[in-house]
Parts: structure tokens; C-alpha cells; sequence
């Protein structure tokens, strides 16, 4: 028990360190915490990177990225969504996919490295991070077509990056699969696999949920508000936790089950009250994401990846990702150019990322694989600097680079 805990509480005090740490210099809390989760893990060892690593991948991961998914899917207006359907598609498939294998290529020019390697990384870092995204536009006023492009992709597109993970792994792994995502189910051909475990699974079952919780919370006696928050949860968190059981996505489920909530649950005090909840619990989640990743590193590898992390991630986001979102864009009159540009440029990588950093380490550990060993840890290495400098860069020029592109407008 205590080796569990202690680790929780270490990670929760370098949380409020970091909050304070962002209050007094204005920046974005996030990779203070993947800093001082470096400090206690790899450097002080007071976490032990080991530790870490198993907590943060099977645990904290996962079951932090629901509650995200859960809390930020839930904010979405469906009439939103209606305005930006076209854009949000591109943005949700071609730009993710062009972003990743495009990052990969580029990686195993750099790195030299296997060609799985840097399509393996492309696929981690595709997608953007909705905690810092939102904490970013607070900050900024910007329109409500980018924002909201900006905010509804964050939340959709984790479950993209997994299945663009999940069908490499099936391409360049096939027999490890099941050490990720495993189904009772038995699929001739990849294509099926796919479309039921990331489609029609995540579909059925969270819609079903869906519709049960709303009968319920509208056939329930008042008496029972007190308890909504409890049933939205329950709900919500089964969503996630069967569809994985049934070897599906579990975060695209979540996602699913977070915007039918949102928008045709009654609007009253007791969701109100549940969408405060699950921000609380959210950013409690982030918190422990950030801190594990930093303290489950390898400090060694870390360092002779950290100058390679740094160009890749420059070139992820004042390159590949701008020009991804330009050309998907330009089939969308209706969409001006200069909030077209601030999207391309305002795609930061986070959470996501981050829980999906170590897939390759765990199953190099499990298959006792010493190849996949050393590049699951380079991968991860190449992931939180991709991270960390991402949150860097990207939200401090938010508002300049919306200003300079919307001159008319502020």
C-alpha cells in the first residue's frame, strides 16, 4: 500500500509546486511538472523510474486520459460542431495522419533509426492536448470558429492517435497486439479489426449507456439528484471500461458518450455541478500524467535525445503541422485563411502523447525484447521533449500569433 501511495502524494505536492510556479510567471503549468517528475524520478530517485513506469502505463494513464476525454467531449455544443464539420473531419484524419507519418520519415532521416521507430513516434505525437489548448485560449481572445476547431480536435483526435498506433503496431507487430488491445473477438483481416474495436464497438456501447443514463435521470425521483454526478460517472466510466473488455477503444467511446451528456442531458444544477466535478478530477489526472511520465524516464537516453527531440518538435510545429492543416483547409471556402494558419500553428501536444509514450517500452519488457527495449525508452525519451517543448513554445505565442494574423479583427 504505501508503495503506492507515496508516489501519488510526492506526485500531487509537485502539482500545487507547479501551479504556483505558472501563477507567478504566467505560463502553462504542464512542463514544470514533467521537469520537477524528472527530479524525483531519474535524478533524486524518490519515485523509482521503474515504479513509475508500470503505475503510469497500466493506472494512471489510461484511467486519467477518460476523465479528460469525459470532462472536455462534455463542453462541446452540438451547434458548434455543425458549423465546423467539415474542417474538424480534415483535421481529425488527414492532417492527423499526414502530421505523424510525415514527423515519422523525418525522424528516421535525422536518427537514422528503424523505419517502425519514427512512424511509431509520428503516430504518439499526432495528436493535440485539449488540458493545454483550453488553458491557453483562457488566456487569449480568439473567434469562436478556431477555438472551438482547436478545442473539439484536442478531444477527438486521442482516439485517432490511438488507432493510428494500435494498426502500426498490427503492421509492424502483429503478434504483440494483444499485449495492447486484446478482443474476445477473432477478425479475418485488419480492416475488420479496426472497424469494429475503433468504430462500431465504441458506437454500440456508449450510445447504449447513453440512452440508459437518460432514462434514468429523467424517470428517477428528484430525491435522487444527489447521486447524478455519481450515475454520470458510473456511466461514463463504464462507457470506457467495457468497450476496452470488448477490445475496443475505450477513449473513443468516452469521447462519444462525453458529447451526447453534454448536449442532450438537462441542463440543470446537478450537471452543472457534475461538469465542475470532472474538472477538478481532471486536472487531478494531468497532474499525475506529467509527473509519471518525467520520473519513468531513462535520464541517459533522455540526454542524447534531447537536441533531436528539440529540431523535431520545431519541425513539427512551425512546419509539417501548418502545412497539414493549410492543405487540408483549402478545400473549405468558408473557413478564412488567417484562422486557418493560427490552427495549424496552435496544435500542441500533451496528454495524449504521453500516456501513449511508453506502449513500446512495455511490450519490449513483457516479451523480454531487447530491441524493443531500448527503443521503447528512446521513443518515450523522444516524446517528452516533443512534449515539453511544445507546451513551451506554442502557448507563449498564442496571442501574438493570433494578433498578427487577425490585425483587422483585434
Amino acid at each position: 500500500m504505501y508503495s503506492f501511495l507515496a508516489p501519488i502524494l510526492i506526485a500531487l505536492t509537485l502539482g500545487y509546486l507547479a501551479t504556483l510556479i505558472a501563477r507567478l510567471t504566467g505560463t502553462v503549468y504542464i512542463p514544470y511538472l514533467l521537469l520537477l517528475g524528472i527530479l524525483v524520478g531519474p535524478v533524486l530517485y524518490l519515485i523509482k523510474p521503474g515504479e513509475a513506469e508500470v503505475l503510469f502505463y497500466n493506472y494512471i494513464g489510461p484511467i486519467g486520459a477518460a476523465f479528460i476525454i469525459l470532462a472536455e467531449s462534455s463542453k462541446i455544443p452540438r451547434y458548434l460542431l455543425r458549423r465546423i464539420v467539415k474542417p474538424l473531419s480534415m483535421l481529425l484524419t488527414f492532417v492527423l495522419f499526414v502530421t505523424g507519418i510525415t514527423t515519422g520519415v523525418i525522424l528516421v532521416f535525422l536518427l537514422r533509426a528503424p523505419i517502425w521507430v519514427g512512424f511509431m513516434v509520428g503516430a504518439i505525437i499526432s495528436s493535440t492536448d485539449p488540458a493545454s489548448v483550453i488553458t491557453s485560449l483562457r488566456k487569449t481572445k480568439v473567434s469562436e470558429v478556431p477555438s472551438t476547431l482547436l478545442i473539439t480536435e484536442s478531444v477527438f483526435n486521442d482516439p485517432f492517435s490511438y488507432l493510428f498506433l494500435i494498426t502500426l503496431i498490427i503492421i509492424f507487430f502483429p503478434k504483440n497486439v494483444s499485449l495492447v488491445q486484446s478482443s474476445p473477438f477473432t477478425f479475418s483481416n485488419v480492416f475488420l479489426y479496426v472497424l469494429f474495436t475503433q468504430g462500431l464497438f465504441p458506437i454500440l456501447i456508449a450510445g447504449a449507456l447513453f440512452v440508459l443514463l437518460y432514462l434514468l435521470r429523467i424517470k428517477l425521483p428528484k430525491d435522487f439528484k444527489e447521486y447524478y454526478t455519481a450515475m454520470f460517472l458510473l456511466f461514463g466510466l463504464s462507457a470506457y471500461s467495457i468497450t476496452v473488455v470488448m477490445g475496443g477503444s475505450g477513449y473513443m467511446a468516452a469521447a462519444i458518450f462525453g458529447v451526447l451528456s453534454g448536449n442532450f442531458m438537462p441542463r440543470d444544477t446537478e450537471f452543472e455541478n457534475y461538469k465542475q466535478f470532472m474538472d477538478n478530477i481532471s486536472t487531478f489526472a494531468a497532474i499525475l500524467i506529467f509527473v509519471f511520465l518525467g520520473a519513468s524516464v531513462n535520464l541517459s537516453i533522455l540526454i542524447s535525445f534531447v537536441i533531436p527531440g528539440i529540431l523535431i518538435a520545431l519541425i513539427l510545429i512551425f512546419i509539417v503541422r501548418p502545412l497539414a492543416v493549410i492543405l487540408a483547409g483549402s478545400v473549405d471556402v468558408d473557413l478564412k485563411y488567417g484562422d486557418l494558419v493560427f490552427v495549424g500553428l496552435e496544435g500542441t501536444r500533451g496528454i495524449f502523447p504521453a500516456i501513449l509514450a511508453p506502449t513500446i517500452l512495455i511490450m519490449g519488457d513483457q516479451t523480454n525484447n531487447v530491441l524493443l527495449q531500448y527503443w521503447g525508452q528512446a521513443i518515450e525519451a523522444l516524446v517528452l521533449v516533443i512534449i515539453f517543448t511544445s507546451l513551451t513554445v506554442q502557448p507563449l505565442l498564442m496571442g501574438r500569433i493570433y494578433k498578427a494574423l487577425h490585425k483587422d479583427e483585434v
